[in-house]
């Protein structure tokens, strides 16, 4: 075979390996970048309703008075919960029972006050399974976290959503983790985490400690 044949063949490989070696990368990028921890709950991309359509593992008009949550969310005098029913405090509760978080014995008063009353539980790190605090405006609002783009800094929070004069409705979106106040962590799931999720994670916390 003639030199310049066989260069010919050399630089083809080359340029073939250089082709497949960057496609291998932007892969990667694209998968690092949609990093997510997850505990497998029915969330998916946004959704708001008057229904329960946006909410996850079952809780609906129905199943919301079948823990401890209803004993201390689940009536006008605990929560100004609307008819059809909808509150967020009602919903967070049913979440951490259904996690299996024991009855705590006692309300943790409305939305804004979630992170005060249980401020040895709370800072700004979010966790699946956790529940992402705001204090205002007005009583405030908790949701659960049901995701976390490490990648990104995102959550996925999924609320039920009590609203003055009005139905009220369910609702589940993703958001920056600086958005809520706060995070409380009374039952946070384990979650199996690639290497690449366990970098992401561990290289924000360390940003987060300066």
């Amino acid at each position: 075979m003639a030199n310049s044949e066989r260069l010919r063949i050399r630089t083809s490989c080359v340029a073939s390996t250089s082709i497949l070696l960057r496609l291998s990368l932007a892969a990667s990028f694209v998968l690092g970048a949609m990093v997510v921890e997850t505990n497998g709950a029915g969330a998916s991309t946004g959704c708001k309703s008057t229904g329960y359509t946006c909410t996850i593992d079952g809780y609906n008009a129905t199943t919301m008075n079948n823990s401890w949550a209803a004993k201390y969310y689940g009536s006008d005098t605990k929560g100004g919960i609307g008819t059809p029913p909808h509150n967020c405090t009602l919903f967070a509760a049913w979440m951490l029972a259904h996690n299996g978080l024991a009855d705590p014995g006692q309300a943790w008063g409305y939305a804004d006050q979630w992170g005060v009353t249980l401020a040895s539980d709370t800072n700004q790190i979010p966790a699946v399974g956790s529940i992402a605090w705001y204090d205002g405006p007005g009583m405030g609002h908790v949701a659960y976290v049901a995701r976390v783009n490490w990648a990104n800094h995102m959550v996925f929070l999924v609320s039920d959503n009590y609203a003055s004069n009005s139905a009220g409705y369910t609702s589940n979106a993703w958001a920056p983790f600086t958005q809520p106040t706060g995070y409380i962590h009374l039952r946070d799931l384990s979650t199996r985490l690639s290497l690449t999720t366990r970098r992401l994670k561990l290289r924000f916390l360390a940003h987060f400690a300066r």
